[in-house]
């Protein structure tokens, strides 16, 4: 009988949460019915590369909450301005400080002998790569499927013409906060 882990728990609960997320974006009739399915496979994928990514479990928890607030778009959430500031900047800026500590925790042990100032500007770079391919992909759903919603579409938050270069600056600013935060959790270990 396979053994049960807090991995295997963290992804079931997700992707329960994340099939009723599906099952009402059925029931709305929204192109978040693309999104969720897309967003269930890169919760399996991260899961399987865990041991790879020497992957904590707190950070899977962390990238699984992003997913459903990306996910929250399905109730219009991307029209919102939480303490004044456009959802789909902090949606953004929390993708870039996952990324940036799961980058980061995977850069400093598989690549040990790296200086730390190297591993944060790989970890920067690494978070504005896959933001600029999360951009293209967006860019080439909107030229295939045009206005709507969901990150195949152009929708809410995505009208400015600055949008990409706004979405990339969110991800670095996530990412320097989660760098800072790896940062002083170092400097408070050490004490």
């Amino acid at each position: 009988m396979p053994r049960i882990n807090a991995f295997h728990i963290v992804l079931l609960l997700f992707l329960l949460l994340l099939s009723v997320l599906e099952i009402m974006a059925f029931q709305k009739d929204s192109h978040y019915i693309y999104d969720i399915p897309m967003c269930m496979f890169l919760l399996y994928v991260v899961y399987l590369l865990r041991r790879a990514l020497f992957l904590l479990v707190s950070h899977y928890i962390l990238f699984s909450l992003f997913l459903v607030l990306h996910c929250l778009g399905l109730f219009d959430a991307y029209l919102l301005y939480p303490l004044g500031i456009e959802y789909d900047y902090w949606v953004h800026a929390f993708f870039g400080l996952v990324s940036a500590l799961i980058i980061f925790r995977w850069m400093n042990l598989y690549l040990a002998n790296l200086r730390y100032y190297v591993v944060v500007m790989f970890t920067l770079f690494f978070v504005l790569g896959l933001s600029a391919l999360h951009e293209l992909y967006e860019y080439f759903g909107a030229l295939l499927l045009g206005e709507g919603e969901g990150v195949l579409f152009i929708g809410a938050g995505d009208l400015d013409q600055w949008d990409t270069q706004k979405d990339m600056l969110n991800n670095v600013i996530g990412a320097l906060i989660g760098l800072l935060i790896r940062y002083f959790n170092n400097l408070y270990a050490r004490c």
